[in-house]
């Protein structure tokens, strides 16, 4: 995850989930299992979804960035889903600046999956179709290895919506000093001038005397 901080607002981007890669072992109701997602899955919930929104937590309360308006772009790459948002949330960007941002999740439900056993009797899934809900911006108050479910009614429809971890990474953390920069050269130009004026004024003493 890297967080860049310009005064009132924040760029965050990173990797919110790898494709064709197995996950950490998992729990449902049917048992332990691992997953992966296929290459396209995402990209096709992105086009069918143009309004996916970007969360603190996995709060609908607390939508941050959305791709509707453009403060989030989305994209999947040979990687994986890869999220850029801009945010103006004040506390948000004040986590940011302490170092409390710690990950990406994301919540989705799947609509074709395989399931299979391995070799060593470990369930296998694979996700080839998916609806992308949201993502989400994870603090110190959520594991960054969280993951779970929630039951939804949307439609007239229930269903089950997953929440899973991003791609582990470290967050890098660039504050742009711009204008503190500028203050810091203005407040450097005068004491170089004062310093001048002071090997003026001594020149001037000694050759006088």
């Amino acid at each position: 995850m890297k967080i860049q901080i310009r005064n009132e607002t924040a760029t965050i981007e990173g990797y919110v989930n790898a494709v064709e890669r197995f996950s950490k072992v998992l729990y449902d109701t049917r048992g332990k299992f691992i997953e992966k997602i296929m290459p396209n899955a995402f990209a096709k919930a992105l086009e069918k979804n143009s309004d996916v929104l970007a969360l603190l937590n996995h709060d609908y309360d607390r939508v941050i960035a959305r791709t509707g308006d453009g403060t989030a772009t989305l994209y999947e790459d040979n990687i994986g889903l890869h999220a850029k948002i801009e945010v103006s949330d004040k506390e948000l960007i004040e986590k940011a600046k302490e170092g409390k941002l710690q990950g990406w999740s994301f919540g989705f439900r799947s609509i074709k999956e395989d399931r299979n056993k391995n070799k060593d009797g470990l369930e296998e899934r694979t996700i080839r179709e998916l609806e992308l809900f949201e993502v989400s911006v994870l603090d110190d108050k959520k594991n960054p290895a969280y993951y779970g479910t929630s039951i939804e009614m949307r439609d007239d429809e229930t269903f089950v919506i997953e929440y899973r971890e991003g791609v582990e990474e470290k967050t890098n953390i660039i504050m742009d000093n711009k204008l503190t920069d500028k203050k810091e050269k203005k407040s450097n130009l005068y004491k170089y001038a004062n310093r001048l004026n002071e090997i003026k004024l001594k020149t001037i003493k000694s050759t006088a005397e």
